[in-house]
């Protein structure tokens, strides 16, 4: 649902902002089977990619249970904006208690044949601590010039558990966005539309 913020302008002039979230930009963002099995949208490489281990719920799965071990998963193909700052979340991460591994993820910009790079990436660690289930991890990166498409990723490699179980992390939701621009920056555009709307008057 929609809010709205009202604002009073000069002249007496009311406008109304909306206030909402931001579209969602990711395929099949649960990693689910929506017919052409399960993760369709999906890339993945390495030791990593998508199963239903766990009653049947679609996830990403990073097997960082032997070393050596390296692999990540992706999603190419989502149009961006350069400039435009973007925030990737993995909304529901399971992280076992012996994982041991350089473990991370952001965004990697392309230009217009989504294989070259536009620009630096914005790639952040993922704390393997505290472990369990339903961790939640949040980062933002803005689109360099020449940026066509946004690639959110995350991998992993460095592997060093030597444990004989429970060493793997699990992806079972992630969210890509666009950052909404601030009030402020709005109010200055509105209020520049208004000084040139005086002067005409003038």
């Amino acid at each position: 649902m929609s809010r709205f913020l009202v604002f009073s302008l000069m002249f007496g002039m009311a406008v109304a902002l909306p206030m909402h979230t931001s579209a969602e930009l990711l395929t099949n963002p649960e990693f689910e089977d929506t017919g052409g099995g399960v993760g369709e949208g999906w890339g993945s490489f390495g030791a990593a990619g998508f199963n239903d281990f766990f009653g049947g719920n679609g996830h990403a799965s990073l097997f960082m249970d032997n070393p050596g071990n390296f692999g990540g998963v992706f999603q190419t193909g989502i149009a961006a904006t350069p400039g435009t700052e973007y925030a990737f979340k993995l909304v529901d991460v399971r992280i076992e208690e012996n994982a041991a591994a350089n473990l991370r993820f952001g965004l990697e910009y392309y230009q217009g044949d989504d294989t070259t790079a536009a620009g630096p990436f914005d790639i952040v660690p993922i704390s393997l601590s505290p472990t369990g289930d339903g961790l939640m991890f949040t980062m933002s990166g803005v689109a360099p010039a020449g940026t066509a498409f946004v690639r959110p990723i995350v991998q992993f490699d460095d592997v060093t558990s030597t444990a004989s179980g429970q060493e793997n992390a699990f992806i079972f939701a992630a969210s890509l966005t666009v950052v909404p621009e601030p009030v402020s920056a709005i109010l200055a555009g509105l209020g520049g539309v208004m000084l040139l709307r005086r002067r005409a008057y003038d």
